[in-house]
């Protein structure tokens, strides 16, 4: 991770994005394997009508359809950092950088890729009403054009309007509560990429 990393203050109390995170070897390194095989389809942002299905690579944590209260409660005293130091050595690596700067202080509880290539889109939806939650969004393509799309869409309380609109720019980390309101928008037609985020879910330790 470079020490230059650039951490932008935003005016959406605990909604935080950090550019630059990592040198370019290192990115370059993360896109590729995240890219690679291990993909699955069917997974959805919640588990109501209207979700589409989409590209899913878990990697730690709790496994089953997003927006999960349910597995939250299970779980909220699980670290699944050991389980991805077993199954992704290269993500885990990451996840040390982070629980060592921005994620200081924070449990890891899953991490996983989505995949939105063109023709699909997400839902809108929570993460965890669990206190202290948090969710991490990492965009680690190497090129991002405006007309692509795929932004990262945070709603109030109410969903009666957008509080950021967070473009999937390259090497950037998007945090936010885990009970906010939020979307992933599909990609443009003319994107030739699948739109991939890497995420990492948390929760701050408890004294």
């Amino acid at each position: 991770m470079t020490e230059s990393s650039d951490k932008t203050a935003t005016p959406w109390q605990g909604i935080t994005v950090i550019e630059n995170l990592l040198n370019p070897t290192e990115q370059q390194a993360l896109y590729t394997f995240l890219v690679g095989g291990g993909w699955g389809y069917g997974w959805r942002s919640h588990s109501g009508e209207g979700a589409q299905t989409f590209w899913h690579k878990h990697f730690a944590g709790a496994l089953g359809d997003a927006d999960q209260g349910d597995i939250d409660r299970q779980k909220q005293s699980d670290d699944c950092a050991a389980e991805l130091a077993a199954r992704a050595p290269l993500i885990h690596a990451f996840w040390q950088k982070l629980s060592q700067t921005a994620l200081k202080g924070h449990l890891l509880q899953r991490c996983y890729a989505n995949g939105l290539p063109y023709g699909n889109d997400g839902a809108t939806h929570t993460d965890s009403l669990q206190p202290g939650a948090c969710t991490a969004v990492y965009y680690p393509h190497e090129s991002w054009d405006p007309d692509w799309g795929g932004e990262t869409i945070l709603f109030n309380q109410d969903k009666s309007d957008i509080l950021a609109a967070i473009y999937a720019k390259p090497n950037r980390l998007l945090i936010f509560p885990g009970f906010v309101h939020h979307v992933a928008r599909g990609v443009s037609r003319v994107c030739p990429h699948m739109r991939i985020t890497l995420m990492f879910k948390t929760r701050v330790k408890l004294e």
